[in-house]
């Protein structure tokens, strides 16, 4: 295998999660995770001795987290919900496997690219989509941006850690068609994260730069290269905003129009890459580092200030109670739709699934325990990104995968393995920055890796067999309050 071998799981699978639906129903959870496992599977097969290191111990994490998920069922007040939550787990830990084993030393590089391309090349395909069909008001999502993903929010965290990537690409790079190519991106991005209406995506954006100019080793050459793509992103923020393509109301601009402007503002980010990389063009003024930090903290304020409260606060209520009612082991995976529907708000706010934010809904349904492993698994892989800064890739990768950790706080992205999955990539490019440490993994240990692969592959093709869907009940009453449940 080469080193490129990683790339392919983000290449392969976020795309083609995100083309149906982001992968939120199940039966594409068949062979995203058959695909992730057996491919792990051949890795190992193919790996030298002890070339795992000590890496293997974050997928081991995330196959405790799906252990304790699935046995959740057991006190669940809905087992089959239960089952499919550690149906979806199964595809991240296989995930998580196959990154660990595919990858070579310092592969931070290669994943960072490889999954900025599989962002961009989505969500390009998105906007192409949005602007030159007919415009559609879908029930829930209105006129934004939302297909094939199937959630607007979804492609709004996306373009954010796809500009953040791209950004990080631009400051990183040593040849000039890399360079053109990072920033050309942003632009479009920039686009599709306005016509999401996802507040939280800006917020998690600005989160993430912070997070970037913290990692960076030359953070002004970040300041610098953000400055060269607010050129051209600025004023086509500015036209989709004054369009109101994505509002319920008559659009001033025509989506053919938007596309030559986004493609236009790609070319001139290009050329600026090209000609302005040198650093000298910021001075010595360290002035211009402070004005970057006070940017970044009006774009969080403005985030926060245009924030709604509702429904959210009304999710998170719910979430809390279900918690203390089940303050040792959780309510059980998946249960969040039926304390919901038994509230009685679906009334007033509402169907929902999900408590939009995966920490507080895994305290309510996994408990202390659940939300341990859950925190172990997302933070294992950035315990030493301060120390792995210097490697390529890494600010970048750090900043995306910081945005992905604070959206997921304020949204229901566990839910849509496209957006997981893109994450995953970038914390284990953070994880994989540098070279293997010495610890060898012996032949049991190998074995043991192979079997929990082949497991994994199995079970997930084991998934043709359940016709269980996503739902607020899976019982033959209805709850009291009759209220029927939908995503939102």
């Amino acid at each position: 295998m080469t080193r490129s071998a990683v790339a392919g799981a983000p290449l392969l699978l976020v795309p083609a999660l995100g083309a149906v639906q982001g992968g939120f129903q199940p039966d594409t959870w068949v062979w995203a995770g058959t695909l992730a496992a057996w491919a792990a599977a051949l890795g190992l097969v193919a790996a030298r001795p002890g070339a795992l290191g000590t890496a293997w111990r974050w997928p081991a994490i995330a196959v405790a987290l799906l252990i304790w998920t699935l046995c959740s069922a057991i006190w669940s007040a809905e087992p089959q919900q239960s089952v499919l939550e550690a149906r979806r787990m199964l595809v991240y830990a296989a995930f998580a496997l196959a990154l660990v084993v595919l990858a070579r030393e310092s592969t931070a590089w290669t994943l960072v690219r490889a999954t900025h391309i599989a962002v961009t090349g989505l969500l390009v395909y998105a906007l192409l989509r949005y602007l030159l069909q007919a415009r559609v008001n879908y029930r829930f999502e209105g006129y934004l941006i939302s297909q094939p993903l199937g959630y607007a929010n979804a492609v709004g965290i996306l373009a954010g850690m796809g500009m953040l990537l791209g950004l990080g690409i631009l400051a990183e790079a040593d040849t000039p068609a890399v360079r053109a190519f990072g920033a050309a991106t942003v632009p479009p991005l920039a686009l599709a994260l306005v016509f999401s209406g996802s507040k939280a995506s800006w917020l998690a954006l600005g989160v993430g730069l912070a997070a970037g100019a913290a990692l960076a080793p030359r953070p002004r050459r970040l300041v610098l290269v953000s400055a060269l793509v607010a050129v051209p992103s600025a004023p086509l923020i500015w036209l989709g905003r004054y369009s109101h393509y994505a509002d319920a109301v008559p659009a001033r601009v025509g989506g053919a129009t938007l596309v030559g402007a986004a493609a236009g503002a790609s070319a001139v980010a290009a050329a600026l890459a090209v000609v302005g990389r040198d650093e000298a063009v910021l001075g010595r003024e360290r002035s211009r580092a402070a004005i970057a930090i006070v940017l970044v903290a009006a774009v969080i304020a403005v985030a926060f200030a245009g924030g709604s409260t509702e429904p959210r606060r009304s999710y998170f209520h719910v979430a809390w109670h279900e918690y203390l009612a089940h303050p040792l082991l959780g309510s059980g995976a998946g249960t969040f739709g039926r304390y919901w529907v038994v509230s009685g708000l679906p009334a007033r706010w509402g169907g929902a699934l999900d408590a939009h934010s995966l920490y507080l809904e895994t305290l309510a349904e996994l408990g202390p325990v659940g939300l341990l492993l859950l925190v172990a698994f997302l933070l294992y892989p950035v315990r030493r990104a301060l120390a792995s800064r210097h490697v390529p890739g890494v600010p970048a990768a750090g900043a995306a995968a910081v945005a992905f950790l604070v959206h997921a706080g304020v949204d229901w992205d566990w839910e849509l393995p496209a957006v997981v999955l893109a994450g995953l990539a970038c914390l284990a490019a953070v994880l994989l920055a540098e070279e293997r440490a010495a610890v060898a993994v012996g032949r049991a240990g190998r074995a043991l890796a192979l079997a929990a692969s082949v497991v994994l592959g199995l079970c997930s093709v084991a998934g043709t067999a359940s016709t269980a869907v996503p739902s607020a009940t899976q019982r033959d009453e209805a709850p009291a309050s009759g209220a029927s449940s939908s995503v939102s």
